[in-house]
């Protein structure tokens, strides 16, 4: 279903993502009550526009604030309102870190692409601030490269819309230039918000491309708390982008078990590593949770209707 302004202003749903993953649906039409998925929410408030005839509008709320103003027809798609995404904000600097040295991790970010042939006159106003951004961080300068892209990327979102393709590309500079500064969690957490948006798009290479890109960064992730706290995200991008036959779903998986098996033993196991590139994890304490507020987390929209047919 394309996004629409067309759908009448009343009714809207609340749906209100809790810190444990639960959503509470509330609205005309239907009963307020808790759900262990957001499929399911969906299915509910679809099954309010079936009764109405038509699609209706929802507003679901993150744990962290996010905002997304979603359109949900009655055979249970989801859009996003033109215009209504969440909007982002750059990170502050984080005080007296100190500069981080060209790692494993940053080694195996992928590089972004420039703009596409035939791209819309908006992505040319992003092609050279992207070229600046890559600049510092070929030069190691990769505190400025993440706030530099942080701008553009809250920047494109809020001119171009959050799911627009460029504004996609812009974010996918980000999560390179987040991982390279040596915020790895966050860069995963960038890319699989790239892959999600893709696929629920419709675009199934550029949601796979994305979708590997953090895969690749979570696979070489070195800390096992870490690795472990990035491998939720993961995961759950990975059942909804599973790859070819299940692969890549099965893989992350694999590496998951082989990860919380290496937190258990209390010693690295690496002739147990599923991903044969990927560096044995060194089981270390647990660091301070870092200061910037990490990337917001994106509305799983089912990409298949929720409702059965007939």
């Amino acid at each position: 279903m394309r996004e629409s302004t067309d759908v009448p202003a009343w009714p809207v749903y609340d749906l209100t993502v809790h810190n444990d993953g639960r959503i509470l649906t509330s609205g005309p039409l239907i009963p307020t009550s808790g759900h262990a998925t957001r499929a399911v929410a969906i299915e509910v408030v679809a099954g309010a526009a079936a009764r109405l005839g038509r699609a209706v509008r929802a507003t679901a709320t993150e744990p962290g604030g996010a905002v997304w103003q979603l359109v949900v027809s009655p055979e249970g798609k989801v859009s996003e309102v033109p215009g209504g995404g969440t909007r982002t904000t750059a990170p502050k600097k984080r005080k007296g870190r100190r500069p981080v040295r060209r790692s494993a991790e940053a080694a195996a970010v992928p590089a972004a692409s420039g703009p596409r042939p035939g791209a819309p006159k908006g992505a040319e106003t992003y092609a050279e601030s992207l070229a600046q951004v890559v600049d510092h961080l070929d030069a190691g300068r990769t505190d400025q490269a993440g706030e530099l892209a942080a701008r553009l990327d809250a920047q494109a979102a809020g001119v171009l819309g959050i799911s627009h393709p460029e504004a996609l590309r812009v974010r996918e500079v980000h999560a390179r230039a987040t991982a390279m500064a040596g915020d790895v969690v966050g860069g995963v957490q960038l890319y699989r918000d790239v892959a999600e948006r893709w696929h629920y798009r419709g675009d199934a290479e550029q949601a796979e491309t994305a979708a590997s890109h953090a895969e690749m960064l979570w696979m070489r992730m070195t800390h096992v708390g870490q690795a472990l706290s990035a491998g939720v995200d993961v995961i759950r991008m990975r059942n909804q982008i599973p790859g070819r036959s299940g692969e890549a779903l099965a893989a992350a998986l694999e590496h998951r078990e082989w990860l919380l098996t290496t937190r258990d033993a209390g010693e690295p196991t690496a002739r147990e590593r599923p991903a044969r590139d990927a560096p044995a994890p060194q089981v270390v304490p647990d660091p301070p949770a870092p200061r910037a507020p990490r990337p917001p987390p994106s509305w799983e929209r089912p990409a298949v209707d929720t409702r059965k047919a007939g």
